[in-house]
């Protein structure tokens, strides 16, 4: 097994912990002891983080201690990943306390990493992480943005969870924006991935935003009864949220449902039943310090004491509200989200500049070393065209050395055969006159033997006398 399935499963076990017998060591304990254990590096990012989703709604220097052991250590072994989440956590860390100049700054460090490593999972993440400080600051175009962006990573990667997360984080958006036929289709879309995933945390979050979708819509209904219709299915959307996020021990979700049930409970006049709510909504905010759930639910109070005549306590509650919504929603956090935004611009900008400045020295160094490959090859064919040459003037001298010797030997075969042809006529004429004297010779004894021997006539006249002598 290789080392990171070792550690993934380390971690899996360790969050199964949660689940089991409180005689048992709890998860913090339980991710403590493998940090201080001989685990590896990469092993104890990922503990640090975890350790950090442990402490994060109960005790905030222990989760920002987490969160610094863990960036720390990532940096240190140069573990993109975890460095990414860990900025991720950081921004988790920020928005749960109303930081949103902070939130998005860690926001676009992780958003940075994923780009450079090509995760499209962690781009979809980043992306809509941005988008949600821009939803709570009521910037619901540049929410838009960022969402669609989200969406088109986490299609990119094929992750159904993510693209579920997109859809509903889409659907609030639209719903604030009075878009409530874009709204529904994107709720729905993504309530269904999540049942089809078994994501309850999915579910959950898709009812409470479709219960606000309702709450919404229930203004605009033509009668009376249509409205109270329209808010009794938003108050059963969010009763099915509250029933999932109090399984999960999701506390500011839980905080968070209770408040948006108080909200309808007070349009429909049940206002026992509201402030019940409420006080469970603020009770669980402050304990999890959960800033935009308390600023919602002081509005909320305030609205209830006016409602009852309970002017003071309207005048306190609203004084809070407003303390809240100054702490999350004022100039200088709009400034400081503003100049995230451009610091990231610029950065992106320069980034891009950066790379096509080093897009041009590498064309510039491609043509410098196909020029320098051409000279070579000239030069290669100019070396080849004189060695050629050399080899053919070396050619022609050992050819014409060898003609010179071979016409030398011909001159020396001609010299010789002259002589010999002459050798050969002195012969012919020595052996011309020894045939000249045999043939003299034999004349002359053909002359002698003539002059001896008788003649044919006379050799007949003889020959025909005798016989005549005989007859």
């Amino acid at each position: 097994m290789n080392p990171k399935a070792i550690s993934s499963l380390l971690i899996a076990v360790l969050l199964i912990c949660h689940n089991l017998s409180f005689s048992q060591k709890s998860t913090a304990d339980s991710l403590i002891a493998l940090i201080s254990s001989k685990a590896d590096d990469t092993t104890r990012v990922k503990a640090y983080n975890n350790l950090f989703l442990e402490y994060e709604f109960s005790d905030n220097a222990k989760a920002k201690e987490a969160l610094d052991n863990a960036l720390k250590l990532a940096q240190k072994i140069k573990f993109k990943k975890g460095e990414a989440k860990t900025y991720k956590l950081f921004g988790f860390f920020a928005e749960d306390k109303g930081n949103y100049p902070e939130a998005l700054k860690n926001y676009f460090a992780c958003l940075k990493i994923y780009q450079e490593m090509g995760d499209n999972r962690g781009l979809g993440a980043s992306y809509n992480g941005i988008g949600t400080i821009y939803f709570f600051q009521d910037n619901f175009p540049e929410a838009l943005k960022y969402y669609n962006e989200g969406l088109k990573y986490y299609l990119a990667a094929k992750d159904k969870s993510g693209i579920a997360t997109s859809y509903n984080n889409l659907g609030s958006t639209y719903s604030s924006q009075l878009n409530y036929a874009e709204a529904r289709k994107n709720l729905v879309a993504s309530l269904k991935i999540d049942q089809e995933l078994g994501n309850e945390k999915g579910v959950a979050y898709s009812y409470n935003n479709i219960g606000n979708l309702c709450d919404n819509e229930a203004e605009i209904q033509s009668t009376e009864k249509l409205r109270y219709e329209m808010l009794d299915e938003a108050l059963k959307n969010h009763f099915a949220s509250l029933k999932l996020k109090e399984k999960l021990e999701d506390e500011a979700g839980v905080a968070s449902s209770y408040g948006n049930i108080s909200r309808i409970l007070i349009k429909k006049k049940e206002y026992a039943k509201a402030r019940e709510c409420l006080d469970k909504a603020i009770a669980l905010a402050l304990k999890t310090g959960y800033k935009s759930c308390l600023k919602n639910s002081y509005f909320a109070l305030s609205t209830l004491d006016s409602i009852e005549r309970d002017y003071k306590g309207a005048f306190n509650h609203y004084k809070l509200y407003i303390t809240y919504r100054d702490s999350l929603d004022n100039e200088e956090t709009r400034k400081k989200t503003i100049q995230n935004q451009l610091t990231y611009d610029f950065e992106k900008k320069a980034a891009v500049a950066d790379a096509e400045h080093k897009k041009e020295m590498e064309n510039q160094q491609v043509l410098a070393e196909e020029k320098s490959r051409k000279q070579k090859i000239v030069l290669l064919f100019v070396a080849a065209s004189l060695l050629l040459v050399l080899f053919f003037a070396a050619f022609v001298f050992r050819s014409l050395r060898i003609t010179r010797k071979q016409k030398s030997l011909i001159e020396k075969q001609k010299d010789l055969v002259e002589r010999q042809k002459q050798e050969v006529e002195k012969q012919k004429q020595l052996v011309e006159e020894h045939q000249r004297e045999i043939i003299d010779s034999f004349m002359y004894a053909r002359r002698i033997q003539r002059s001896l021997l008788p003649t044919d006539s006379y050799i007949e006249r003889t020959m025909n006398r005798l016989k005549k002598k005989k007859g």
